[in-house]
């Protein structure tokens, strides 16, 4: 007997997370191609496969997620000596855990079922996810900034205190906020007729002010400039400035004029500038691999269209795909932090320490 993998019975809806469409619901007002009785037809079995593995990785993924940046807030918080990096890196932690709070209401739905509680949030988790996304990306984005400005400096001091990090973090969720602002007055809940049920059900569809093939367009090149071309070019900069102004000879350039109790100690400051140097630039890294491929498979799917339908199933499977990809790399920060922060390391090791 053959048997079927399926995202959920009757998948009417086969995105795991909703990505730019008219509606974010379980519903068949929300079928792909508006065609409901054949919106659960699948390509082919890698897709039905695909899809199952992605139900059941991504609530892992995010658990697992959730964890680690847990652990990392706490951490930080527990420092002793918090630097500008580290304040960064707080916000990050924080900005992380609120997109994965937004995403877990949002894939919700596949779970614990369809409750109107949770469809009348979902107008509200999808523009708080974007709000969050886009902080999480500038915030990568300034701390390699900074960074950068400091190793390119003629002295070997920080230009940045843990305080004006702070100001500088609570000015991205600001901007982060400015830029999704849209997205709060796009969709709205109301009652559409559901073909399953033979009655009328809540959805989250998109309002007549926004469902104008103009406002999409404006909207798609929008995000796309704030989270694919801009950051991605000023990751580029500060990425190979990092490289290249913390090799061997520039760093003791920058420390030459800097008077230290003895070698050893000099040895370890540069050891451990070059490490939190390698950190920015492994997490810049690691944003780029693992959402890259999301972000062009939106952008294919815009711009060439005769390739890459919206409304396939070929579509929505490489988006789930894509989708617990791009959420891997959130769970990943902890090794990154543990590696090449050593204060981070210490106070982990610390904090276990005092729970055994």
């Amino acid at each position: 007997m053959r048997i079927r993998f399926e995202l959920y019975p009757d998948n009417v809806y086969p995105y795991l997370i909703p990505p730019l469409r008219h509606c974010l619901t379980l519903h068949t007002a929300c079928a792909p191609g508006g065609d409901p009785v054949n919106a659960s037809r699948y390509s082919g079995d890698w897709t039905e496969v695909s899809d199952y593995f992605c139900f059941l990785a991504l609530p892992v993924v995010v658990s697992f997620a959730v964890a680690t940046q847990v652990a990392s807030v706490v951490v930080l918080c527990k420092m002793p000596a918090r630097a500008s990096l580290d304040t960064y890196l707080l916000g990050l932690c924080a900005a992380s855990l609120l997109l994965l709070a937004a995403t877990s209401l949002l894939a919700s739905q596949h779970y614990v079922g369809r409750y109107e509680a949770i469809i009348a949030t979902q107008p509200y988790a999808f523009s708080c996810r974007d709000w969050f996304w886009y902080t999480t990306i500038w915030l990568i984005v300034m701390m390699a900034f900074e960074r950068a400005l400091s190793v390119s400096s003629s002295r070997a001091s920080v230009l940045c205190t843990p305080t004006q990090a702070g100001v500088v973090v609570l000015m991205v969720f600001c901007v982060g906020l400015v830029s999704a602002l849209p997205r709060f007055w796009e969709y709205d809940t109301a009652r559409h007729f559901d073909l399953r049920l033979n009655a009328t059900a809540p959805a989250a569809t998109k309002t007549a002010s926004t469902a104008t093939e103009e406002y999409n367009t404006m909207y798609f090149w929008y995000v796309k400039t704030l989270t694919l071309f801009l950051p991605y070019v000023m990751m580029a900069v500060t990425g190979v400035t990092l490289v290249l102004r913390s090799r061997g000879e520039a760093q003791a350039r920058r420390y030459t004029a800097v008077k230290h109790a003895s070698a050893t100690a000099l040895a370890r400051r540069m050891k451990d500038e070059t490490a939190l140097s390698k950190l920015l630039v492994l997490l810049m890294a690691m944003y780029v691999t693992f959402s890259t491929p999301l972000c062009l498979l939106e952008l294919m799917s815009r711009v060439l269209p005769d390739w890459l339908d919206q409304d396939t199933r070929l579509f929505a499977a490489l988006h789930n795909l894509f989708t617990v990809l791009f959420f891997l790399h959130y769970a990943l920060h902890l090794i990154l932090y543990f590696c090449y922060n050593k204060q981070f390391r210490l106070t982990l090791l610390d904090v276990c320490c005092c729970c055994c």
